[in-house]
């Protein structure tokens, strides 16, 4: 009996944690299909990702991986990577006096960022160019998500913040 309440205690213990899903799922290897995460993930590069098991818990700095919504983000069937930038209830607004992007006002210190885009390139409804967009508070179970080339990179400047569900999966390595 003692080996059997010691078995279901480690079972119970072994249980918890279930719902945060960056720790619980099991890991899988993607291919990155562009050049939106350079340098951080080049064009061709495998990379691990633990699957996400219920609900994603956002966290700025992550690089996850969604599916395609469509509209802005493009029609693709192969799941796109991006880095997750500000998360519900932030405000995100680019740029400050010296080109960075402000998170609540405060801005970020983006070492990732290599290749950045324009500042003033005009609109182009079909490419997301310039670097400066207006302020967005990004809705609570939802994410802003930017390629770290950010010259090369369609996100969440033009087509909007995704909501957490969209993420399936989260990058370690």
């Amino acid at each position: 009996m003692r080996k059997l309440i010691v078995l279901l205690l480690l079972m119970a213990v072994a249980g918890c944690g279930a719902d945060n899903a960056t720790e619980t799922g099991a890991t899988e290897q993607f291919t990155q299909g562009g050049v939106s995460m350079e340098p951080t993930v080049k064009a061709g590069q495998v990379v691990t990702a633990r699957t996400v098991t219920g609900m994603y818990e956002a966290r700025r700095g992550d690089v996850v991986l969604i599916r395609s919504p469509g509209g802005l983000w493009g029609d693709r069937k192969v799941p796109l990577l991006k880095r997750v930038v500000a998360v519900g209830g932030e405000t995100i607004a680019c740029c400050d006096s010296s080109g960075k992007v402000t998170v609540d006002g405060k801005p970020l210190a983006e070492p990732y960022v290599a290749e950045d885009a324009s500042l003033d390139e005009p609109p182009n409804a079909d490419f997301c160019g310039p670097r400066r967009f207006a302020a967005v508070t990004v809705p609570a179970d939802s994410v802003f998500l930017m390629g770290d080339s950010r010259a090369r990179s369609n996100d969440s400047r033009c087509a909007g913040p995704l909501p957490v569900s969209s993420v399936f999966a989260v990058m370690v390595g």
